[in-house]
This record gives structure tokens, sequence and C-alpha cells, in this order.
């Protein structure tokens, strides 16, 4: 199961570098095509947009296709993009390499969650999301380094990404194809003999309105893992005046400390068990995160800054495996796919929400401070809307029993 794990890993890690690594050299790319801070977070809002409307059509069809078939595919459209984007200079020819990656980018997760239902027990669900969601901030991290390794030249490190995901195809198919021949019997008969569905799941108005509390309370936790992604490099290198190379060492490590902590409250909250674990460490990571980015614009120091901004990041990862293991928690395997793709629009819409708010903060203020304390404010928001869907579930949803339950 760990080289499961770790291979989703991998696949979570260069989607993510892929899909970060524009925002991350967003201030050279902006000097280079000479173009606006407010032109760029519109069109960065109409590919996220893009994203919705894919995900919205195919998500459908993620129960009744080979998921690994499927990881194959995302990953090649995400490769050939940051290879278009690498030769685009116009906006029309960056239109098409941004395009063509708004296609993949709504399924990277929900692949990982299904694979997640498939083949690893409950009791392991906050370890095992911890494990694949590590590859964001890993991923994040690797752009900076790329970048910084070849001298601030965005388009070289369009390059070496979209080769490093070509390259990881033919490894990832191979571990996969071994791994699940292995696993494919153990999956049957843990499905037919362990486990017993009192019922089916029931989409009823319970059920949608806990769907709804989920999407928004994601919503606006991912806003501020949005803002990271997308402007930060905006704030450190456009605004704090670091260089690139001196980013990377930082962003290093923050991964390091950042992945520890983030497997290590999958742990902790598998060991608590159920949707109490999973709630407990969203309260963990996203508060003090929160207060500790809005900290970051009161200081005066410099440095201070920096060290608020990290270990914000840093703390912030503690929340994260709770975001996909309490869709594990709480839908049933056969509708993982679907509700999965459903709920990850929360991650584009959070994007086009950032993207457009932010890129006119900065065209209007001249400044990124005002979207850091807007992205403080929705971690305090997802955590309200947190609280209300766990209050929610324990008082209705519970009682319909529709997860399987463990035969005796």
């Amino acid at each position: 199961m760990n080289t499961l794990l770790l291979t989703c890993l991998g696949f979570t890690t260069i989607s993510f570098i892929q899909f970060s690594l524009f925002g991350t050299a967003l201030p050279i790319i902006v000097l280079d095509l000479g173009i606006g801070y407010d032109l760029v977070g519109i069109l960065m809002a109409l590919w996220t947009l893009i994203s919705v409307v894919v995900a919205l059509i195919f998500a459908k069809y993620l129960d009744s296709i080979n998921i690994f078939w499927l990881a194959i595919l995302e990953l090649a459209i995400l490769s050939i993009s940051s290879l278009l984007t690498a030769f685009s200079y116009d906006l029309a020819m960056l239109n098409l390499a941004r395009i063509l990656l708004s296609f993949s980018m709504p399924f990277i997760w929900p692949i990982c969650a299904k694979i997640v239902s498939m083949y690893v027990t409950s009791r392991r669900y906050g370890y095992s999301t911890a494990i694949y969601n590590i590859g964001s901030v890993i991923g994040l991290a690797l752009t900076y380094i790329i970048i910084a390794l070849v001298d601030n030249n965005w388009r070289t490190s369009m390059i070496i990404s979209g080769v490093i995901g070509l390259t990881y195809i033919p490894i990832m198919f191979s571990m996969w194809r071994f791994i699940t021949k292995g696993m494919k019997t153990y999956v049957i008969l843990k499905d037919e003999n362990r486990y017993r569905f009192n019922n089916l799941f029931e989409l009823n108005k319970n059920f949608t309105l806990l769907g709804i509390l989920l999407f928004f309370a994601f919503f606006f936790a991912l806003y501020t893992w949005g803002f990271i992604v997308n402007w930060l490099s905006t704030f450190l290198i456009y605004e704090l005046k670091f260089s690139y190379r001196y980013v990377a060492l930082y962003m290093i490590l923050i991964a390091i400390v950042a992945s520890f902590l983030e497997i290590t409250a999958g742990k902790y909250s598998d060991s608590i068990g159920g949707l109490e674990g999973k709630i407990r460490i969203l309260y963990i990571g996203l508060i003090p995160s929160a207060i500790l980015l809005l900290l970051s614009t009161i200081l005066s120091d410099t440095l201070a800054r920096m060290i608020s901004i990290t270990f914000s990041i840093a703390i912030y990862r503690i929340a994260t495996p709770s975001f996909w293991s309490i869709v594990n928690e709480v839908i049933p395997v056969k509708y993982i796919g679907k509700f999965s793709a459903i709920y990850t629009l929360a991650g584009p819409l959070a994007g086009i929400t950032s993207s457009i708010l932010n890129g006119y903060i900065v065209a209007l203020t001249n400044s990124i401070k005002y979207g850091v304390i807007l992205a403080s404010t929705s971690a305090f928001i997802s955590i309200m809307i947190y609280t209300v869907a766990r209050r929610f579930y324990i008082n209705t949803v519970i009682n319909y029993k529709s997860k399987p339950e463990i035969l005796p």
C-alpha cells in the first residue's frame, strides 16, 4: 500500500509543479510579456472557469472509467500544456496553453481520493490522504527551486516541468500496473466480506445540504491556499524584494516542515477516528495559520514578516489531510468519483475569486497587503462553516448510516 501511496505522491507533486509554476514565475512573466497584473488576474480567472465547466461535464464518468488510465491522460495533458506555455510569445498562444491545462486540473485530487477509497482501509484515511496531499507543498517548493536553478528563466522552467511530467508517465504506469495486480483480490474481498451497506446513499435534502456546507468550507480554505500558490511569489519577490534563490531555500524548509506536520496530523486524525479526528486537525491547522498570516501584514520588519508567513504556510498544512479524508469518511466508495469532481470545483472557483480580487488589489494599491488580509479572513470563515457541517452531520446525516459498517 505504501508503494501505491508514494506513486500517488509523485503524481500529485509533478502535477502541482505544472499547475503552480505559472504563479511562481508570475513577476517574471508579467515583465517579459509586458502585461499588467489586473489583466493577468482576469486571464487566470477565465482559465480556472474553464476547469469548472470541464469538471461539471465529465464528473459523471469518474466512477465508470479506469482511474489509472485517467491519471496518465491527465499528466500527459499537463505536461504538454507546460511545453506549449514555454513557447508562448503572445497572449493568444499563452491562452491556448493554459486552457489546455484547465482541462486536466480538476481531476488530480479526485483521482487520488478514489484510489484511496478503493485500496485503503478507513482506519488509515487521514495518513493516506496526507501522503499524496503533501505533493502540493512539495511541488510548490520545487517550482521556486527550478526557477532559481535556471537563473530566473521562466521558459526553461516550463520546459523542464513538462519533460519531468512526460518522463514520469511510464514510471507511474508500470508501478500502478504492478501494484494493482497484487491488490485486486484483496479489494473484492474487503468489499464483500468486511463491509455491509445498511441502505443506499440517499440524495435527499440532508445530504445535499451537507455537501453544500463542505463545498463552501473547502472553498474558503482553498482561497487561502490559492493565494499562497498564485500570489506568494508576488508578495515575496515584488513587495519584499527577495531573490528567487533566497526564496527557494525558504521553500525547501517549508516543504520539509509542512510535510512532516501534515503526515503527523494525518496519523493523529486516524488515532482519534471518524469525523471528529478530521475536524480536530482542521482547527489545529487553520486557526493559527490565519492568525500568523494576518500578523505578517502588521509587522514592520521584513524578516519578521517572512518568518510569520513561513509558520503560517507550514501550520496550514496540518489541516489539509482533512480536506479530502472528510470525503472518504462520509461518502460511500461508489459515489466518491462523482462527488469529488463536484467538491473539487471549490478549488477552481477559489482560484477565480483569488485571481480577480488580488489582481485588482495589486493594480489598484501597488501592494498585495490587503490580499493577505483577505486570505486570512477566508481561513477563519472556513473554520466556522466546517463547525456547522460537523454539527449538522452528527445531528442529522449520521442517522442514515449510509457509510459501510465493519462486521464483527
